[in-house]
């Protein structure tokens, strides 16, 4: 061959080293980005938890709300997302003593969607007005 052998070696090293660098900036960017979402997620999740305590002083006087406990959670669940609680429960309400975990969490991870959804529209009018206002 015509390259000595020590050197070719050292070039797939150096390739090898490279791809090391990269996997590894890649692996960070992705831990980096899954920790700013499960941040972000925890966000939206304190703010469904805010909207819920709000229902549930909204509705402590409801005549309809106050009847029975299960009444009252599927009254303040419509309050936090009326969309969101026709895609989960609107075919199968939740009926006395039960608790429906996977259908909670599917509520949950809806209210926060349309929680995201809403500030991101929000965004966009302020950015559309500042930029009328130039």
């Amino acid at each position: 061959g015509g390259m000595p052998r020590a050197m070719a070696t050292g070039r797939s090293a150096a390739r090898l080293v490279a791809t090391c660098l990269l996997l590894a900036t890649c692996v960070g960017t992705a831990e980096a980005k899954s920790k700013a979402a499960n941040r972000r997620t925890q966000s939206l999740d304190r703010e469904v938890k805010a909207k819920r305590a709000e229902c549930e002083s909204a509705l402590r006087d409801d005549p309809v709300c106050t009847t029975s406990a299960i009444e009252m959670d599927n009254c303040v669940l419509r309050c936090v997302s009326g969309r969101c609680y026709d895609a989960v429960y609107g075919a199968d309400a939740l009926e006395e003593g039960e608790i429906d975990v996977k259908r909670g969490r599917t509520f949950r991870s809806c209210a926060r969607t349309e929680l995201r959804e809403a500030k991101q529209a929000e965004q966009q009018r302020a950015k559309a007005e500042r930029e009328e206002n130039l």
